[in-house]
C-alpha cells in the first residue's frame, strides 16, 4: 500500500496516527495496551523500536486494505483522495503514484461532453463531503476513456493524530448490472407502450417517446423509406417533415437505409439504427446532442429495443389490418355512409373497440321521392347484438323498398325476427317521410317516441301508432300514426341509450332530449346532433348503445347548373318554391330572390366569361335565419365604374338586401356567402 509523500516525512507522527486510526477501526496491534507490557508506552520507546513497529503496522495495514475485493479510498477533509488500494487501480486505471487526487477528480465525466453524468457525480461528491455516511451509484470515466458505473459507500472518521476529518469509502464496478437493468427497463417500458397502442402510428409515436425518455435524447425520429427519395418522418417534435431536417441529417438517414438491420451506427451528435417496418425500411435516429458519448454498451442497449420495436410494429400492423376489415364490415351493417339533405346522425357503441352494437339507424330513398327512416334497438350489446342488428336492418330496408308502408313493414319484420335468435323484443321506429310536404307516416314497435320541435319552441311527442316490440305477437296488425313536420321544425328519433338512466323515469330523459332540441333549434342540424350527444352524455360516458337521427324540414336546397344566363329563370323558380316551403314572409322572400339572382348573374357573367363551368347554389333555413352560398369556378372581373357607370352595382345591392355578405375569391373560384334573419 502506498501513501502520499507528505505522510512519510514524519514517521513518528505517522506511526501515532496509524495506531490511532487503526484503534478507531479496531486493528489488533493498536488494540494492545503497550503500557502494561514490558515495552512500556510507545512514547518511551527508542527510535529503532518505533521504526520496527511502524514498519510492521504499515505492512499489516497494506496487506489488509489490498486484500479487499472492492476498491478502497480515503479522502481528506478537502475531498482529495489520499489513499487507495489495488482494486481501485484495477477498476479506474488510476494508481498510487499520483496521489493525492484532488477534486475535480480525473475520473469525473467531462462537464462539457457529458454534463448530465458530471452533474450526477458532482451531487454524489457533495453528499460525500456533507453527510456522515451514505451510498450512491454514479457514472465515472476509466483512465482510457470508457464509461463505467460504480456503487460506492462511505463513512466519516477522525484521525486522532491530527484531529482532522477523513472519509473512508469503498466502491465496486456495477457497469454490467447497470446496463442490464437499463436494458430490461427499456424493453419493459417499450413493450408496455407497444401493447397499449391501438394502431400502427400510435405504436410508433409511443415507442419514439419512450426511447427519448430512456436515452434522455433531445429528439428521436423515424424515417420510413418511400423508395422515391422523400421518406415519411415521425418524430417526437411535432410538425417536422423530411424537408425540414438538416441536409447532413438527411444524408446520414439516407445512408442508413442501406445498412444491415439492428446494427447501430453512432455519429458525433447521435446514433442511428435500421429496422424493418411493415411498409418498408425504417431508420430510427436518436439526437443526443453534442454532450452525450455513445459507448459500446449503448450499442447493445439500442439494438435490443430496436428489434423489439420492429416486432411490435409488425404486430400493430396486423392488428390494423384486422381492425380495418372488422370496421369495414361493421360500417357496412350500421347504416348509409351518405345521408339525404336535411338529415344528421350520431352513433355511439357501448362496447369498445367495436364501432357497432345492437342499435341502428337507416334512411332509404324510395322510388317516388319519399324517404324511409328507421331507428332500431336490439336487446343486448356487443358483437352478438350487432349480428342480429345487421340482419334486421337489411330486412327492414328490403321491406321498405317494396313500398308497403311502415305498419306493414314492421308486421313482416315480426315474422322475420321470430326466426332469429336474439331478435325477440327488438324495438323499432319506422317511418316514411315526404320531404316535399313534410308528411310523415310512422309506426313504432315499442320504441321511444319521436320528438318534434316546432320553430316556435313547441314540442310534440309522436306517440301514435305504438305497439309491442318485434316478434312478441307475430301476425298482429300494427297501427300507424301520421303528422306533418312544419317549416323549420326539427324531428329527433333516438334509441333508449340516449334518454334512459338508472333510477330515473324514461319520460324524464325524453323531456331532457326535447329540451336539448328546443334550445338548439337555431343551430345547423349537424351541429345540433353533436350538441345533443354532449349535453345528454352521463358523467362516465354512455353505458348503452346510442343511435340518434335528426331531420329539419325543409331540407337545404342544393343545386348545380351550367354557367349560362338561360339558367337564371329555372334557378329563381326552384329557389322561390323552396322559400315557400320554408314559410318565410313575402318581403324576405323577395330580398333573397333579388340578392341570389345578382350573385348567380355575376357568377355566370364574370366567373365564367372565358370558359363555361358549373355554378352551385345552396340555401339552408334555420329557425330565425337563412344562409345562402353561390359558388363558381372562375374569377370575377374587377368592377370599373368609370367605364360602365350603369354597371357594378350588384354587390352593393346584395349588401343592401342581406344582413351580411362575404365574397371570397380564390384560385379555384369565387364564393359568395349571404345571411339574413327571417322577420316574424
Amino acid at each position: 500500500m502506498t501513501r502520499p509523500r507528505e505522510a512519510r516525512r514524519e514517521p513518528a507522527g505517522a506511526v501515532t496516527g496509524v495506531f490511532a486510526a487503526e484503534a478507531e477501526a479496531g486493528g489488533d496491534l493498536a488494540a494492545v495496551d503497550w503500557a502494561s507490557t514490558p515495552l512500556g508506552p510507545p512514547g518511551q520507546w527508542p527510535q529503532s523500536l518505533r521504526t520496527a513497529v511502524s514498519i510492521l503496522q504499515a505492512r499489516w495495514h497494506t496487506a489488509l486494505v489490498d486484500s479487499l475485493q472492492e476498491a478502497f479510498f480515503v479522502c481528506d477533509e478537502d475531498g482529495a483522495v489520499v489513499e487507495i488500494n489495488t482494486a481501485f487501480t484495477d477498476i479506474l486505471g488510476y494508481g498510487p503514484e499520483e496521489l493525492p487526487y484532488r477534486p475535480v477528480h480525473p475520473w469525473w465525466p467531462d462537464a462539457v461532453k457529458d454534463p448530465e453524468a458530471h452533474r450526477r457525480i458532482a451531487a454524489a461528491f457533495a453528499q460525500l463531503m456533507e453527510d456522515p455516511k451514505g451510498s450512491y451509484t454514479v457514472p465515472v470515466s476509466h483512465r482510457d476513456g470508457h464509461r463505467l458505473w460504480v456503487s460506492a459507500s462511505f463513512n466519516h472518521a477522525h484521525d486522532p493524530g491530527t484531529g482532522r476529518q477523513v472519509t473512508v469509502g469503498t466502491f465496486r464496478d456495477v457497469t454490467a448490472e447497470h446496463y442490464a437493468v437499463r436494458r430490461k427497463s427499456a424493453q419493459a417500458a417499450l413493450g408496455l407502450r407497444l401493447t397499449q397502442a391501438t394502431s400502427l402510428p400510435e405504436a410508433l409515436s409511443g415507442a419514439l417517446a419512450e426511447l427519448r425518455s430512456v436515452w434522455r435524447a433531445e429528439t428521436v425520429l423515424a424515417a420510413l423509406s418511400d423508395g422515391a427519395g422523400r421518406p415519411s418522418v415521425t418524430t417526437t417534435e411535432p410538425g417536422l417533415g423530411w424537408t425540414d431536417l438538416p441536409a447532413g441529417l438527411r444524408d446520414r438517414l439516407t445512408d442508413a437505409f442501406g445498412r444491415p438491420l439492428l446494427t447501430p451506427v453512432d455519429h458525433a451528435t447521435g446514433a442511428a439504427v435500421t429496422i424493418s417496418h411493415p411498409e418498408g425500411t425504417m431508420v430510427v435516429w436518436l439526437d443526443l446532442g453534442d454532450h452525450r458519448p455513445f459507448t459500446g454498451e449503448d450499442h447493445l442497449l439500442l439494438s435490443l429495443p430496436a428489434g423489439q420495436l420492429a416486432q411490435g410494429l409488425a404486430r400493430a400492423h396486423q392488428i390494423d389490418q384486422l381492425r380495418e376489415t372488422a370496421l369495414a364490415l361493421q360500417r357496412a351493417i350500421l347504416g348509409p355512409s351518405s345521408l339525404p339533405d336535411g338529415f344528421a346522425v350520431r352513433y355511439e357503441p357501448a362496447t369498445r373497440p367495436l364501432e357497432v352494437g345492437g342499435d341502428w339507424y337507416d334512411t332509404v330513398a324510395l322510388p317516388d321521392g319519399r324517404t324511409g327512416i328507421v331507428v332500431g334497438d336490439c336487446v343486448g350489446r356487443g358483437l352478438k347484438a350487432a349480428t342480429v342488428m345487421g340482419q334486421l336492418r337489411s330486412a327492414c330496408r328490403a321491406l321498405l323498398l317494396q313500398d308497403v308502408g311502415p305498419a306493414q313493414t314492421l308486421m313482416a319484420l315480426d315474422h322475420f325476427a321470430a326466426g332469429i335468435p336474439g331478435a325477440l323484443c327488438t324495438t323499432v321506429f319506422c317511418g316514411v317521410l315526404d320531404p316535399r310536404t313534410g308528411r310523415l307516416t310512422y309506426s313504432s314497435a315499442g320504441h321511444p317516441p319521436g320528438i318534434l320541435t316546432h320553430r316556435d319552441g313547441t314540442t310534440v311527442l309522436l306517440d301514435e301508432g305504438r305497439s309491442v316490440p318485434l316478434a312478441v305477437r307475430p301476425g298482429r296488425t300494427r297501427p300507424e300514426g301520421t303528422c306533418t313536420v312544419p317549416a323549420r321544425a326539427t324531428l329527433l328519433l333516438c334509441t333508449d341509450g340516449l334518454v334512459e338512466r338508472r333510477r330515473r323515469p324514461l319520460t324524464a330523459g325524453i323531456d331532457q332530449a326535447g329540451a336539448a332540441v328546443h334550445d338548439g333549434r337555431g343551430l345547423a342540424v349537424d351541429e345540433l346532433a353533436s350538441r345533443i350527444m354532449t349535453r345528454l352524455a352521463p358523467a362516465g360516458g354512455y353505458d348503452d348503445d346510442v343511435a340518434l337521427l335528426l331531420y329539419r324540414h325543409p331540407a337545404p336546397l342544393d343545386m348545380e347548373f351550367p354557367a349560362e344566363s338561360a339558367q337564371l329563370a329555372p334557378v329563381r323558380t326552384a329557389l322561390r318554391s323552396w322559400l315557400a316551403r320554408c314559410e318565410m314572409p313575402p318581403h324576405t322572400v323577395q330580398n333573397i330572390l333579388v340578392a341570389v339572382g345578382e350573385a348567380c348573374a355575376n357568377a355566370i357573367e364574370h366567373g365564367h366569361r372565358d370558359i363555361p363551368g358549373p355554378v352551385r347554389l345552396r340555401a339552408e333555413a334555420r329557425v330565425d335565419d337563412v344562409r345562402l352560398t353561390v359558388t363558381d369556378t372562375g374569377r370575377w372581373k374587377t368592377p370599373r365604374p368609370d367605364r360602365s357607370p350603369h354597371r357594378g352595382r350588384g354587390m352593393a345591392l346584395m349588401r343592401a338586401l342581406m344582413q351580411d355578405v362575404t365574397i371570397v375569391p380564390g384560385t379555384a373560384g369565387t364564393t359568395v356567402d349571404m345571411y339574413t334573419r327571417i322577420a316574424r
